[in-house]
């Protein structure tokens, strides 16, 4: 078999292997020498291939770090969006009050898939913390999976007031925003949102859920929610969610103070 004639077998197994999602959106590919000894050629030959596959769009070849399968689906932007950029018309939860409708409005296919059933559990220290409840306070927990276009994009771990959300228990979220049954069936108006993000390698289970490399970052978002009554403001949902940072760009806008001018 010639050289050229071998790369183009390398070029069809790696391409196939992509769109039948052995190699996922984001992920490494095995080393040029591990490739090498799996599909027995030279790791010249395989060398010569990724930067074919590269010419085509399928991966990216980072410098010292790696070849990567490149996303075959449009980056969720997270954060103020303007104009120029054609994807959420603003923060996630400011315009449609949630993620999955906001995806299906664009025309994705889109799946939760629960890691647990959803169960009333008690807060413990580390969720009565985040909402500001007695430890022994009952939550509704929500752990799951989200996937678009077949393709896992993010996890959240999600606890809600069971006070007020526990009659859900053991229904599919994702059928009717939160936001829209709060408002109908307790007269509570979503009304503000904090999320603070940070940039990590995901854990064994995390790499294994979203299908992606232990090598390849997360960005882990700890969300909090609050709504208002006509006499109160309550603290009601605190969420950890744990995004694939190859398919999310965070997108922010502000202005400079004068001050900083000085």
């Amino acid at each position: 078999m010639s050289q050229q004639s071998k790369i183009d077998e390398v070029v069809d197994k790696i391409e196939a292997d992509i769109i039948q999602g052995v190699f996922a959106a984001g992920q490494r590919l095995p080393a040029e020498r591990i490739l090498a000894d799996e599909l027995n050629v030279s790791r010249a030959t395989i060398r010569t291939a990724l930067l074919r596959l590269q010419a085509k769009n399928l991966i990216e070849i980072v410098p010292r770090g790696g070849a990567f399968v490149r996303s075959g689906t449009a980056k969720i932007v997270m954060g103020d969006t303007n104009a120029i950029i054609p994807k959420n018309m603003g923060p996630e939860l400011q315009k449609v009050g949630s993620f999955i409708h906001l995806m299906r409005a664009q025309g994705k296919e889109v799946i939760v898939r629960y890691i647990e059933p959803s169960s009333i559990v008690p807060a413990g220290s580390e969720i009565s913390k985040q909402l500001k409840i007695d430890i022994d306070e009952k939550v509704l927990r929500r752990y799951r999976v989200q996937i678009v276009d077949r393709v896992p994009y993010r996890m959240l771990d999600t606890y809600l007031l069971a006070s007020l959300m526990g009659e859900l228990v053991g229904q599919e979220d994702h059928q009717a925003p939160l936001f829209h049954w709060l408002k109908r069936e307790k007269n509570i108006i979503a009304s503000k949102v904090s999320e603070k993000l940070s940039c990590r390698m995901p854990s064994a289970e995390e790499a294994s859920i979203l299908n992606m490399a232990r090598n390849q970052p997360v960005v882990q978002m700890h969300r909090h929610i609050w709504g208002t009554t006509k006499e109160d403001e309550i603290l009601f949902e605190y969420s950890r969610i744990i995004c694939n940072a190859a398919l999310h760009d965070f997108q922010y806008h502000y202005s400079i103070d004068d001050e900083a001018l000085l």
